[in-house]
């Protein structure tokens, strides 16, 4: 793939911008709706507060990429990568994601409110404080995330994994619990978010005073 600018300084609507490399390009800001990239990689591009709706994304590499306050709404990603980017309060919500890689990125306060992820795994991620109301997160991988403060409540989380994960603050239900997968150290902290108080128990009474 050669690198090149794209062929017009503004994203244009409907467009679909195929197979190329495209690096250190300024496009924070810009407003387009049912672009399509596909097999792209993007290296240090800016696209912080672009507000992109019904983007698609198909066989995409981001890396060092900037989408701080990006608003993609009802996007789809498909078989994609981002590596070392900056997404905080990054917005999809309604988005589609399926066979996604997030890693080293930091999403701290990012939304992906009734999402639905297949496929998705996020690694040495900062999500603080971000939002994953009503989503779909079933089978999906966090590895060694920063997981403070996040909003689960109504997420399907069916078979996905926190193992490994600072959980602290979760906003979370009983019922939002079933069948996520954690490891032994984190269940003392997820029943401290319900609300339940551990009273450690060291012997019997009576029965010490027998002996």
């Amino acid at each position: 793939m050669a690198t090149h600018a794209l062929p017009t300084p503004f994203v244009q609507d409907h467009a679909h911008y195929s197979q190329f490399i495209l690096a250190r390009e300024e496009l924070s800001g810009q407003v387009a709706e049912h672009v399509h990239l596909d097999q792209l990689l993007l290296k240090r591009v800016k696209l912080s507060e672009s507000q992109f709706e019904l983007i698609r994304l198909e066989d995409c590499r981001l890396e060092s990429t900037e989408l701080a306050g990006a608003q993609w709404q009802q996007a789809s990603f498909d078989r994609i990568e981002f590596r070392s980017c900056f997404l905080m309060g990054f917005q999809a919500n309604e988005s589609r994601l399926h066979d996604v890689v997030f890693q080293d990125c930091k999403l701290n306060l990012a939304q992906f409110r009734f999402a639905k992820f297949r496929a998705v795994r996020f690694e040495d991620c900062d999500l603080s404080e971000a939002d994953f109301q009503g989503s779909d997160l079933t089978g999906v991988v966090f590895e060694r995330c920063r997981l403070r403060g996040v909003q689960f409540s109504g997420a399907r989380l069916k078979g996905a994994r926190i193992a490994g994960c600072e959980i602290e603050g979760l906003h979370i239900s009983a019922n939002d619990l079933q069948g996520l997968v954690i490891d032994p150290m984190q269940a003392l902290a997820l029943v401290q978010v319900l609300g339940v108080n551990v009273e450690w128990s060291y012997g019997n009474p009576k029965t010490d005073e027998l002996i």
